[in-house]
């Protein structure tokens, strides 16, 4: 893959990014489908099981997702990388691509896991321990997933992966099924969009998201 197509591919996916993601906390709620789709299919006052798993996603995130590496003699920091692709400002001379091919594949789903509160339907622990990585969760579909870990400053679970892989080849089994997603701004406290949700599941019942709602 060329640089000018590279570029092009990361300029418009940082425009999704921070149409979509940036400054947000986006909310997974998830579990076994024996054990949730009865408790739904019954009509049962209140729904138990389900799991949450809450991420943040910062301006300086974006950069871990395109698998790049700056230049840093042209840019200095992963913010000043965003920035400029968000300004049409990147130019080839910003940039080192993985000689693995790496960057690639991570381009290559790039744009359509910007997307991801709409087209996440699974999420699990991370178990391909033989990538050149490491995250602790991973959630997305059959065709892309997208990892994250623990930030060690915030303490706040943050992405620092895409992969062109189907999530049940890297992640521990079973996998769990997203059931809702929800999203809100940053320094909103309480969340306010619901970006997905099960037909038939009525929020109100779940008992884990009592207070965040």
């Amino acid at each position: 893959m060329d640089k000018k197509k590279v570029i092009s591919i990361i300029t418009r996916a940082a425009k999704l990014y921070h149409e979509n993601l940036e400054d947000q906390k986006v909310l997974f709620v998830y579990g076994t489908p024996s054990e949730i789709k009865p408790q739904i299919d019954n009509g049962k006052d209140t729904i138990e099981g389900l799991d949450l798993y809450e991420v943040v996603f910062y301006r300086s995130n974006f950069l871990h997702l395109t698998g790049l590496k700056l230049n840093r003699r042209k840019i200095t920091s992963a913010i000043n990388f965003y920035s400029k692709c968000l300004d049409g400002r990147l130019s080839e001379d910003d940039f080192i691509m993985a000689k693995d091919g790496s960057s690639v594949q991570k381009l290559e789903v790039l744009e359509n896991m910007m997307n991801i509160k709409k087209t996440a339907s699974m999420i699990g622990d991370f178990s391909d321990f033989g990538l050149k990585l490491y995250s602790e969760k991973i959630a997305g579909n059959t065709f892309a997933c997208m990892g994250f870990v623990e930030d060690s400053y915030t303490n706040l679970n943050v992405p620092n992966t895409l992969l062109k892989k189907d999530i049940r080849d890297v992640s521990s089994k079973p996998q769990k099924k997203i059931y809702a997603i929800l999203s809100k701004a940053f320094a909103e406290e309480k969340y306010s969009v619901i970006e997905k949700c099960e037909s038939n599941l009525e929020l109100s019942k779940i008992v884990a998201l009592k207070d965040y709602m």
